[in-house]
């Protein structure tokens, strides 16, 4: 192994961020650095950390709580000074932020680097192919499907407390041309330690098809389409709170993903092993093996399961009480059903409740990516579906950029 500790730069200054960074920084064999390109929150950070430990706060299984102390070595929002020698690029931000943090640090990307999605959504990689051009084919990417951890900042730069993570997160490794110093997904699991197991799919198409991508903007679908639009007193219960009907198209979307994964698996086009792509309820009962008490269906592992118990749907106050805040649909459409939509076109898979979907969301949130059934509309432009980068052809799809690139 190399000498040396390892360089790891997080990206992002969210509770994501403050997270991961809390996990690396608490590691002694990382020298952690933090990209906050907000020039304000970086510096309020970084004078934090000067004057005291981040403390992170973890929630063990058996419910009690364990406290670490942790110093990333500085917080800037200089992409260069960040960037400089890292082995590790670790983006903890929203997917809609993922392209700005692409484009700062472009310059000083090196033949080495090893960028990483926690979470990546679909269409990281078609992301990075296009924004990193020549470069890209030297990087390695992964792009993992959720968070390391769930997470809340209890003070912004110095308390963050690490909630709840699946016992399973899977990731996919694009390898390039260029040499990892250490292995990353090795590098990652130092750093958060045992939980969670970081594991690397077959090809990165089974991570844009895994079916949790379908998950929140179906229950934010299930639980406001009929709603009348007057304020209510209570946010409701968002996993726990389901209905039946919500289970059933949360395995129609899970269907969908599936058969594009079979189409693409057996096409004889190009070859592109597809077949870990789960059914919903498969990947709800691994990811969060003994957290749930009745796994007979989905509809029962989802409202049993202890992790989800609390959590409420996003509401926005008025005057007369609370109302569905859906801005978080826009990441759900741009880095996830849209991508889907766009591979489904392009290999011939009908999808209709796919476009139910995105139909309903894409009105919610005042944008416009499906008309009659394509990929045409103006907001498709700021969208990652393989459409907006060229990409038309199913080699196209699964190599994950044009070729001349």
């Amino acid at each position: 192994m190399a000498s040396g500790p390892l360089k790891i730069c997080v990206c992002g200054g969210g509770e994501n961020a403050h997270v991961v960074a809390a996990f690396s920084a608490s590691n002694p064999e990382a020298e952690t650095r933090v990209l906050d390109l907000d020039e304000d929150e970086a510096t309020n950070w970084g004078d934090v950390i000067d004057k005291k430990n981040m403390m992170l706060t973890i929630n063990e299984n058996d419910g009690t709580k364990r406290e670490v102390k942790a110093k990333p070595r500085f917080v800037t929002s200089n992409p260069k000074e960040a960037i400089n020698a890292c082995d590790l690029i670790i983006f903890a931000m929203s997917a809609l932020d993922h392209e700005q943090y692409l484009k700062a640090i472009e310059p000083y990307v090196g033949k080495n680097s090893v960028i990483v999605g926690l979470p990546g959504k679909p269409g990281f990689e078609y992301l990075c192919n296009n924004v990193l051009g020549s470069k890209a084919v030297f990087c390695t990417f992964l792009s993992f499907e959720a968070p390391s951890w769930e997470s809340k900042i209890i003070e912004f730069g110095t308390h963050v407390e690490a909630l709840s993570a699946m016992r399973v997160l899977v990731g996919s490794i694009v390898r390039g041309k260029g040499i990892c110093r250490r292995p990353p997904l090795m590098c990652l699991q130092m750093i958060h330690g045992s939980k969670p197991l970081f594991r690397p799919s077959r090809h990165f198409l089974e991570v844009t098809l895994m079916p949790n991508t379908f998950i929140r903007p179906v229950i934010i679908y299930e639980e406001w389409r009929k709603w009348d639009g007057k304020p209510v007193t209570e946010a409701p219960l968002f996993y726990h709170g389901i209905s039946k009907e919500t289970a059933e198209l949360l395995n129609a979307c899970s269907l969908e993903c599936l058969e594009i994964a079979r189409e693409m698996t057996t096409s004889e086009s190009v070859r592109a092993d597809l077949t870990d792509v789960q059914e919903l309820h498969q990947w709800y009962m691994e990811r969060f093996k003994g957290d749930f008490s009745n796994n007979a269906d989905l509809f029962s592992t989802i409202t049993s399961n202890k992790q989800l118990a609390d959590i409420k749907h996003a509401m926005k106050e008025t005057d007369d009480g609370l109302v569905p805040d859906f801005d978080c649909l826009i990441e759900d459409l741009e880095a996830g059903l849209v991508v889907v939509k766009g591979i489904a076109l392009i290999i011939g898979v009908q999808t209709p409740k796919t476009d139910e979907l995105i139909t309903w969301c894409q009105d919610k949130v005042g944008k416009e990516y499906l008309v009659n059934g394509e990929l045409v509309g103006c907001d498709v432009a700021t969208s990652r579906c393989p459409q907006r980068f060229g990409l038309s052809t199913i080699q196209a799809v699964v190599d994950g950029r044009l070729m001349e690139q």
